[in-house]
């Protein structure tokens, strides 16, 4: 073989082997992306945001609002999917864990559990006196409830394999939000100043935390650390928000709180979200949104929004897929809410209708 000969063979060789691993990526690329496809949950709405509208309280006129990633508000998905069941009287709040959703209707006193990406019934939780909100831990969801406004809240333990209550912890009055955190159950009794800490293990209250008047939404941030958002004491200015340091919970005779932040202002309301670095909290009241960094002693010097368009903002939201900011106005219940869209510099992006009262936001992770 002469030498053109051979560069010519050697040449048709390479050429034969680059075709072969071009061949070979191409199908481990389209492999990867069906795989990655077939883990997400299929259904119409298995992405974008879900809005929780609580409607008139005694109306029964409560619903989820869906918002997509194309931008198309989707009015009452449960009743559109499931042959026009009306949702309830005043939907609270809404949880997703693994594609499962549960929606906390509470005057109907119950949750209703739904597939998230098609909204279809699986099956719902009763025998609940005025729930609140849900999180899921393992194979057991647990419930808030006020259960009146005179007895003491409680948590309820749901065994959602076998689709029952398998126990109830008596808390503090007006038992509202809940979070876990390393096999500890945190709960803001928000008729008091309290949050209880539940041991997973035992379900047993192991701690009771005193922090400022009217405790809510629950926040864990980048360092660990939860955060209360505290309303404050009816017709006071002495809204709060108070840190916890979740390493002394399980010793009663520690000091948990590490700093209260005094906001100056009553929260009616005693929601927040926080950043996708977890590094800022975002409050609001009447129709102005702030933002607090988790490092900061003293409330902001202003406004981060300033929602000159709105009437009521009654729920705030971040989607951590998108870095949105979502902030719900009520319209002071007299007919359908709207939600307004910010980038997460506080730019302003677009709004959207909503059902009636719409005050919180569930997101796909």
């Amino acid at each position: 073989m002469n030498f053109r000969n051979w560069i010519g063979t050697g040449f048709s060789k390479l050429m034969r082997s680059v075709t072969v691993l071009l061949w070979v990526i191409a199908v481990i690329g389209v492999t990867v992306s069906c795989d990655d496809d077939d883990n997400k949950p299929s259904g119409e709405y298995a992405d974008g945001v879900f809005v929780v509208n609580e409607g008139n309280f005694g109306k029964g006129n409560g619903n989820i609002t869906h918002f997509s990633d194309d931008k198309i508000a989707t009015q009452d998905v449960f009743g559109l999917v499931n042959n026009g069941r009306a949702l309830g009287d005043v939907v609270q709040s809404m949880t997703i864990e693994d594609n499962i959703g549960y929606v906390v209707v509470n005057n109907s006193k119950k949750v209703e559990v739904v597939t998230a990406s098609t909204f279809e019934s699986l099956y719902t939780i009763e025998e609940l006196s005025l729930p609140r909100y849900v999180t899921v831990d393992d194979d057991f969801a647990y419930i808030t409830e006020w259960v009146s406004f005179t007895d003491p809240g409680r948590v309820s333990v749901v065994d959602i394999n076998k689709r029952e209550i398998v126990k109830q912890i008596t808390v503090g009055y007006g038992a509202e939000n809940i979070l876990e955190d390393n096999d500890l159950l945190y709960v803001s009794n928000s008729f008091a100043n309290t949050v209880t800490v539940i041991d997973t293990d035992s379900r047993e209250i192991i701690k009771t935390i005193e922090v400022v008047a009217s405790p809510g939404e629950l926040l864990e941030d980048a360092n660990g650390k939860i955060w209360v958002v505290c309303g404050g004491n009816y017709g006071g200015n002495d809204g709060a928000l108070v840190q916890i340091d979740p390493s002394k919970s399980k010793q009663e005779s520690e000091e948990s709180v590490v700093k209260t932040i005094s906001l100056s202002i009553n929260m009616a309301y005693p929601k927040a979200a926080i950043s996708p670095d977890r590094t800022s909290i975002f409050y609001f009241t009447d129709t102005k949104v702030y933002r607090l960094n988790i490092t900061d002693t003293t409330k902001p010097s202003g406004a981060f929004i300033e929602g000159t368009a709105g009437t009521s903002y009654y729920g705030i939201g971040i989607d951590r897929r998108t870095n949105e900011i979502y902030v719900a106005d009520s319209k002071a219940f007299a007919g359908q809410g709207t939600v307004y869209r910010y980038q997460l510099n506080g730019d302003a992006i677009d709004n959207f209708t909503t059902g009636i009262g719409p005050g919180g936001f569930a997101f796909h992770e």
